[in-house]
């Protein structure tokens, strides 16, 4: 019994190395055929390159276009988040910052080379400005969705 085991795992180790059809196949020679552009030793001469094809376009790539594309030819219409999104961007988040000079110069330097940390510093200042608007406008605050969550009979604490 231990016999036919071994012989079978290595006819089936021979069978996966070598290869059924014969033709000894790397994964060298099928990134040299369809990605690298240099000849193959199998099928073309050294003189000959294989010609790439060119990528066929995914219909599925047409879904989530970004905002700075929305007069793109291609995006027929605009999804609701991204819509969404936009209106936020440009009713609450860029009119917190309007005058700040010092952001205008921390933007400036971020367009050039962008950190997480910019973004974050960015976003200090924007719930500052909310908490003072909202303690200005004598408004409670409404509650965020986790907080609500929490108050959920099953899901919350």
């Amino acid at each position: 019994m231990r016999l036919i085991r071994n012989l079978s795992l290595t006819i089936t180790t021979t069978l996966l190395l070598v290869g059924c059809g014969g033709k000894n196949i790397t994964l060298q020679d099928y990134a040299d055929k369809w990605f690298n552009d240099v000849p193959s030793e199998n099928n073309a001469s050294t003189t000959e390159k294989i010609k790439r094809e060119t990528p066929k376009h995914n219909p599925a790539a047409d879904i989530a276009w970004s905002s700075m594309s929305k007069r793109d030819v291609r995006n027929k219409g605009e999804g609701s988040m991204q819509k969404s999104l936009d209106e936020w961007t440009e009713e609450e988040w860029d009119p917190t910052f309007e005058g700040d000079k010092e952001q205008v110069a921390k933007d400036k330097n971020a367009s050039d080379h962008f950190t997480l940390q910019h973004y974050m510093d960015k976003r200090q200042k924007y719930l500052k400005a909310e908490e003072e608007k909202w303690e200005k406008s004598g408004k409670k605050k409404p509650d965020a969705h986790y907080e609500k969550m929490d108050r959920l009979p099953v899901i919350g604490k």
